[in-house]
């Protein structure tokens, strides 16, 4: 099973938010373990196997939408 890790900034509210609606659309959506970690401040960056699928643009957080499409982009292809 994948593991998809979120960085997140540990102080920012709004960031924290993103992060848990986030994880429950990817667990729900795609089957895949989540694991949620400190990042730096006003980080929010989603990495599988060190390759970074989505993060913070500026201001501009990536939607929920875009990030599962990203995280599925990225997952091996199932055989058969």
């Amino acid at each position: 099973m994948q593991t998809v890790t979120i960085r997140r900034c540990p102080v920012c509210g709004s960031i924290r938010q993103h992060t848990e609606t986030t994880v429950v659309a990817l667990r729900r959506q795609l089957g895949v373990e989540v694991e949620v970690v400190d990042g730096e401040r006003g980080e929010f960056t989603v990495l599988m196997d060190g390759r970074v699928l989505a993060n913070k643009k500026g201001e501009a957080l990536p939607g929920v939408d875009q990030v599962v499409e990203a995280v599925r982009d990225g997952l091996p292809a199932k055989v058969g």
